[in-house]
């Protein structure tokens, strides 16, 4: 693990990014931008990769993600009024806010559109304003034009992009200055507003990452990100599986279930070893309220995942009511009591699900993140980081069980391909993996994935564009300066 990341202010010269640094394909896509409605200038934020540590940013647990080159970019221009989100893809329509303030504006939870993504960034640029005392004395028209070509659904991350880049458009229109890691909390926290309730790793490693390099994020005591030298003679091949599954979409069956599941799980901890239940709200709040040291926080990880293995066994899934009997409180009151701050994601949690698998969640998240931590200390080489990946993916698929046939599939098809270790990537359910190859390899990995997953199991005559890229790290959230 290197140094942390250069805090320099995202607004200035130092950030921008120069046309001629991208590939002819890029810069073909930034011209459309660049010429399509009134003129303006462009913002970008990559997708992202993540290496390791799955589903456990919002416990309070570090990451290990890395930019890919995929990118979504923002151009800035001025209409005649109002705030105008629209795309240069015409399958995307074009909605039009007429003079509301950003708490005016709010997120329509119950019809899901694509511009919601632009609103959290628009939200979270005004509540960064507002914690620094920046009062902008008037609304300015906007105009924020969306190009991208990160694939929606995949597990790249195209939601936190699209919000990052919104969000550093809107403070870049109002010359608010910025930090990167201000920006990454602000659309942190602005994502939520489309229903999430996002961990923080998507838009950090958008927003943070550095060219050739993964980083090593953490949120504990607060937002932190380190680089991390990737394992020398490999490369990472990302394949989309190609069934799509977004964050916001069925939410409460899906990604924020399992938060919900985590948080409960870290409430039954809590109790067993007489601790305190105010102020509990991750599996992280536990290993530091059990730790003496830092030094003791992977032994107590370890420990308590041998815990959740053992309480798995004795009951694999519980009610409400069982927790509630746990807990020592009425059923009714687990809402208002322990959930208060997200009480309106987690009331659909709870009246679509009758039963919660708490322990298993809770083992995958303490092993998953003692992973973390081992690769952070001391990277491996590709064999042995392999190895570490594809245990990642067995936890994520039997315990977490976030996987989907098409991905284990795919993940399968990888390893038998030379892929020295493979897993999903990203919240799951569908979307991408990512596989760790030796860069003599590549090519031959990448002509069986294409015969094997897409010709013979999904029996498509072409692969679609973008379905397969490779990827070694990327540089972060940027202003481009055009030719």
């Amino acid at each position: 693990m290197s140094e942390s990341h250069n805090e320099t202010v995202i607004t200035s010269e130092v950030t921008f990014q120069n046309f001629e640094s991208f590939d002819s394909d890029v810069q073909g896509r930034l011209e459309t931008l660049a010429n399509h409605g009134e003129s303006g200038y462009i913002l970008r934020a990559p997708g992202r990769v993540n290496l390791l540590g799955e589903h456990v940013d919002y416990s309070g647990f570090g990451v290990m993600p890395m930019a890919v080159a995929s990118d979504v970019c923002v151009k800035v221009s001025t209409p005649s009024s109002g705030l105008v989100i629209d795309n240069v893809e015409s399958r995307f329509d074009t909605k039009t806010y007429e003079n509301l303030t950003a708490d005016e504006l709010t997120v329509d939870l119950a019809n899901h559109h694509w511009s919601h993504y632009v609103l959290c960034g628009y939200k979270a640029a005004f509540d960064a304003m507002g914690k620094k005392g920046f009062a902008p004395t008037a609304l300015k028209p906007l105009r924020l034009t969306v190009y991208g070509n990160v694939p929606a659904g995949s597990g790249l991350s195209s939601s936190s992009a699209l919000v990052v880049a919104s969000t550093l458009a809107v403070c870049s229109a109002y010359d608010f200055e910025i930090t990167r890691t201000e920006l990454a909390v602000a659309a942190i926290e602005g994502e939520r507003h489309v229903g999430t309730l996002s961990g923080g790793m998507d838009q950090s490693a958008s927003i943070l990452s550095q060219t050739g390099s993964a980083l090593y994020i953490q949120f504990v005591p607060s937002l932190t990100a380190s680089r991390v030298t990737l394992p020398a003679g490999v490369t990472f091949v990302i394949c989309n599986c190609l069934k799509k599954k977004e964050k916001a979409v069925d939410a409460s069956q899906y990604y924020n279930k399992r938060v919900v599941e985590c948080r409960l799980a870290a409430l039954l901890l809590a109790k067993r070893y007489n601790l305190p239940l105010e102020g509990v709200k991750t599996l992280r709040n536990v290993v530091d309220a059990i730790v003496s040291s830092p030094a003791d926080m992977l032994g107590t990880m370890v420990e308590l995942a041998e815990v959740a293995k053992q309480e798995s066994v004795k009951s694999e899934t519980s009610t409400l009511a069982d927790v509630a009997v746990m807990l020592g409180c009425a059923e009714g009151d687990i809402l208002s009591t322990y959930f208060s701050d997200r009480a309106t994601a987690c009331a659909d949690v709870f009246a679509d699900s009758a039963n919660f698998s708490l322990w298993k969640r809770a083992q995958h998240v303490f092993e998953e993140s003692a992973r973390v931590m081992g690769v952070a200390e001391t990277m491996p080489d590709g064999p042995e980081f392999g190895k570490v990946m594809n245990a990642s993916h067995e936890s994520c698929r039997d315990l977490f069980e976030c996987s989907c046939d098409e991905l284990n599939k795919l993940v399968s098809i990888c390893l038998e391909s030379g892929a020295l270790g493979s897993r999903l990537t990203g919240a799951g359910w569908g979307g991408c993996n990512v596989s760790c190859v030796k860069e003599g390899e590549v090519d031959a990995f990448i002509a069986s994935v294409k015969q094997k997953y897409y010709a013979e199991f999904m029996g498509m005559e072409d692969v679609p564009d973008n379905a397969i890229c490779v990827s070694n790290g990327s540089c972060g959230a940027s202003r481009v300066v055009m030719k």
